[in-house]
């Protein structure tokens, strides 16, 4: 594949990670031959790229051309899985968080990540499984529970993560690991708080669903001086039986409608509004709105084939956004299922490879690594050529940045700092 000057600039780029100074390295001298940073950012790259699994890492860096060995630091030899598996082993999750930060604050700065999908600036926070075992040794913090009849266990951490969906990049911002005895809404209180102090200026809006909605959770955000979109299920039975009273919105005509193609059906989604500024019984903090979207799929001869009901209540101000934007707001939430989390399980393998699982520590190093990996590849991607005014696919994106990082070769290439 034919890759440009500009193309390998930016993947150099892309390969100088901006490493937090409390990322520690574990090693003991006596096998230490490989730069730390360079390893993790290798990995990182390595997981950008669909090589998810320690032996497809390995033979990534020994493949990688002279520019990308340059910029992560790596000398003529390239480190084994057995080394990759002994530092993931031993190393500590500590300074793994700066980092993401100062990665996705770099891409701010370079105005590669803005707010191009909704001006305001939309966080949306979602919880999925980052690592899961059947038996095996019992990971110190990891939930168990039963998942056959013949009583073989489950062992699994969570993570509830954070992305600007109101930027076409996606960034994943931060993200809470979640074990045992720990839940994603009391989570979501300590996450919260870290991302307004290092990103508040790129977002009005948090999004969550129904798993967040929680008074206390709803305070947290007013109090942080943002408003915030929340679904509405029964884990919420009040609010939820309140938004469910469909006598108190006009149903003749959505306030806001859309309609798109997907494998050959057809979804429509209606939105209505329901004031509730001044109703005592959304007895949430803040609330003004109750929102109801009717989703609706047709197949290719017009036959209504689903018909989806969902809830939010929501902070926003009356007036502040048009319909059009509210609808916007609740499928931006949509977009860290389709961009972060699909993008991490499908194209950096976390559904189906873990390369280390020696501990908690390790399974949050690996998730870090793979958001850093998301991140890039997410960028890149961004700005990679347009067909019909459409992005590159996961796949192309991936294939492309693996060329630039094989192929760049540093002694024919302008500075890094002058690169965009």
């Amino acid at each position: 594949m034919s890759i440009t000057e500009a193309q390998a600039r930016r993947a150099l780029r892309y390969a100088n990670i901006p490493w937090d100074g409390e990322v520690d390295d574990p090693r003991e001298d006596a096998w230490v031959v490989h730069d730390h940073c360079a390893i993790l950012g290798g990995l990182a790259a390595a997981f950008a790229v669909g090589r998810y699994n320690l032996r497809q890492a390995e033979n990534f860096f020994a493949d990688l051309g002279l520019g990308a060995r340059r910029a992560l630091g790596l000398g003529s030899r390239s480190p084994c899985d057995t080394t990759l598996y002994r530092l993931l082993a031993a190393q500590s999750p500590t300074g793994f968080e700066e980092t993401v930060f100062a990665q996705v604050k770099d891409l701010i700065a370079r105005k590669v990540v803005k707010n191009d999908r909704f001006a305001l600036g939309v966080l949306s926070v979602d919880g999925k499984g980052t690592w899961s075992r059947a038996d095996g040794p019992k990971v110190e913090g990891a939930r168990q529970s039963s998942y056959d009849v013949d009583g073989s266990s489950l062992q699994t951490f969570g993570a509830l993560r954070a992305t600007l969906t109101s930027s076409s990049v996606c960034p994943c911002v931060d993200q809470q690991i979640i074990g045992s005895k720990e839940g994603e809404a009391t989570a979501f209180r300590e996450l919260l708080p870290r991302i307004c102090e290092e990103f508040g200026g790129q977002f009005r809006i948090v999004t969550g669903d129904a798993g967040l909605c929680a008074r206390e959770n709803a305070a947290l955000v007013t109090e942080l001086g943002r408003w915030y979109v929340f679904g509405l299920k029964g884990n919420q039975p009040h609010l939820h039986g309140l938004a469910c009273e469909h006598r108190h919105y006009s149903l003749g005509k959505p306030l806001a409608r859309t309609a798109e193609k997907y494998r050959g059906q057809t979804i429509v989604r209606e939105l209505h509004v329901r004031d509730v500024a001044d109703d005592p019984e959304a007895d949430i903090e803040d609330a003004q709105q109750l929102w109801y979207v009717c989703q609706t799929t047709y197949d290719r001869g017009g036959a209504c084939t689903a018909v989806e009901q969902r809830y939010f209540v929501t902070s926003v101000p009356t007036g502040t956004l048009t319909h059009d934007e509210e609808l916007a707001v609740v499928r931006m939430h949509w977009s860290i299922e389709n961009g972060c989390h699909w993008t991490m399980d499908v194209m950096l393998g976390e559904d189906d490879a873990q390369p280390c699982q020696a501990s908690r520590a390790s399974i949050e190093t690996v998730s870090w690594l793979r958001i850093i990996g998301y991140n890039a590849i997410s960028a890149w991607r961004q700005l990679s050529p347009r067909r019909d005014k459409k992005p590159a696919s996961w796949a192309r994106a991936s294939e492309t940045l693996r060329d630039a990082l094989l192929l760049a070769d540093v002694e024919h290439l302008r500075p890094l700092e002058n690169t965009t």
